[in-house]
């Protein structure tokens, strides 16, 4: 099999895991596929994405400052535990919506950096007034 075809084939793969992500997390066809082509505009995040599915754990090369995708998901983590005391919260118990929220969060930062590091700075889900030690 050449190059172009195991891509295609692995690309195809992705995508249909992604489609089940999205519909085991409450999210349709139209969310996948804004998803999925977000992470193919970005294929230094498309290949922490890949490692994620192949191996189950974080690759962690890809970075913005310094932050790579398993700091978004603590980030992520913290934020949602903020929420557990919220019966209404959707994120409670949902991994796939969490992971989903991770890389998406990821783009965003790639993409407009300043905001999401605000964020991160502001939103730490703890009560720490002076919020995370950003070097």
């Amino acid at each position: 099999m050449d190059e172009n075809k195991k891509l295609k084939e692995a690309l195809k793969v992705l995508y249909e895991w992604t489609v089940r992500l999205c519909e085991c997390s409450g999210h349709g066809i139209e969310y996948a596929n804004n998803f999925w082509e977000k992470l193919k505009a970005n294929t230094d995040i498309l290949r922490e994405y890949a490692y994620y599915y192949d191996n189950r754990e974080f690759l962690c090369e890809f970075k913005v400052g310094r932050f790579t995708v398993a700091d978004i998901l603590v980030w992520q983590m913290d934020h949602f535990r903020a929420h557990l005391d919220r019966g209404d919260s959707v994120n409670r118990y949902d991994k796939d919506r969490l992971l989903l929220s991770t890389f998406e969060t990821l783009i965003e930062l790639k993409e407009n950096p300043e905001y999401i590091m605000e964020q991160y700075a502001a939103e730490t889900g703890i009560d720490l007034a002076e919020g995370w030690n950003i070097h």
